[in-house]
């Protein structure tokens, strides 16, 4: 089996609305592939049709058109989600049961033996930090434990593709970064996750690849290094000091030099100039960068605005 774990050939959902059924395309002609072994993040502004893809992708709506495959199997076909686990944005419990009689629900529902009921639950509630509320009513938790609570039960089984609707919706900043170390970790352990989000920082922290949707269509999908490079802004230089005439070549050249409120000066190289070339220059002068780091714009005015971005690759 290649390395390709899911993928979508310009699916298209079209909907019908209201009493004379008008058609309202949902999503349009997308296509993307997720490799195995990666963490992908799904992002688009609110209606875009993530949650239409990704219950196309779990077989809970039908394409209008195009196809989708899943463990090299068309979806429509049970097992190709054999070893796939779906964590909805909001979560349906039974709210009179416990968290452990929730899980050990669930872990029947999903084929768990019998005799490893026991340890999946203890498993799945120490990853999401939820051991210590086993004895717990569903209904007295917040609504960030019971998300919790529905990511331990989308770890039964141990899946190894994880396909999860805005995991993080809701969470407190302790319960967020949880989730993000345990994405990684999952993700160093091999497993896939496909994620959708609104909150970019999701995106950089632990997002090896993303796809971007905009009204339904695909505008970019590919690793998020190459979506940062292509919002390089060039180089900054820290610097205490520059002689007047070196500062003037610099100018000539095209760089910028501005004094920050700290006195040290910041040296900002374009994107399409070698910054090394005057780092040399200034150490044969006798100055010495304090620190170099790469300018890039913001990731959302990447995502959302830069038309370019609709000529983006495929990931892998």
């Amino acid at each position: 089996m290649n390395g390709t774990i899911l993928s979508a050939e310009k699916i298209t959902k079209v909907y019908r609305k209201g009493f004379r059924g008008i058609p309202f395309t949902a999503v349009k002609e997308l296509s993307f592939s997720l490799a195995r072994n990666r963490i992908a993040g799904f992002v688009g502004p609110n209606g875009a049709g993530k949650t239409t893809t990704i219950k196309m992708v779990m077989g809970l709506v039908k394409p209008t058109f195009g196809k989708i495959s899943l463990m090299g199997l068309s979806s429509e076909l049970p097992d190709s989600r054999r070893n796939v686990a779906y964590v909805s944005e909001q979560p349906y419990f039974y709210k009179h049961l416990t968290v452990a009689e929730t899980v050990d629900f669930s872990a029947r529902l999903i084929g768990v033996k019998a005799g490893s009921v026991l340890s999946e639950r203890k498993r799945v509630l120490d990853a999401v930090e939820l051991s210590d509320r086993q004895k717990t009513k569903v209904r007295s938790l917040s609504k960030g434990l019971q998300q919790r609570l529905n990511m331990a039960c989308g770890l039964l089984g141990d899946p190894k593709l994880l396909i999860l609707d805005e995991p993080m919706s809701g969470l407190d900043p302790p319960s967020r970064r949880l989730f993000r170390n345990l994405f990684c970790k999952l993700g160093q352990e091999g497993r896939t996750i496909f994620f959708s989000t609104h909150v970019l920082e999701d995106i950089e922290a632990v997002c090896q690849d993303v796809v971007v949707l905009d009204k339904g269509a695909l505008s970019f999908t590919g690793s998020v290094s190459s979506l940062l490079e292509r919002g390089s802004l060039g180089t900054e230089l820290v610097i205490p000091s520059i002689p007047d005439d070196l500062a003037a070549n610099l100018r000539e050249d095209g760089l910028e030099l501005l004094r920050p409120s700290s006195g040290d000066i910041s040296v900002l190289i374009p994107a399409q100039k070698d910054p090394s070339e005057y780092q040399r220059k200034l150490y044969e002068q006798g100055v010495y960068c304090l620190s170099v780091q790469k300018r890039t714009m913001p990731l959302e005015a990447l995502l959302y605005g830069n038309s370019e971005l609709k000529e983006g690759g495929t990931a892998s």
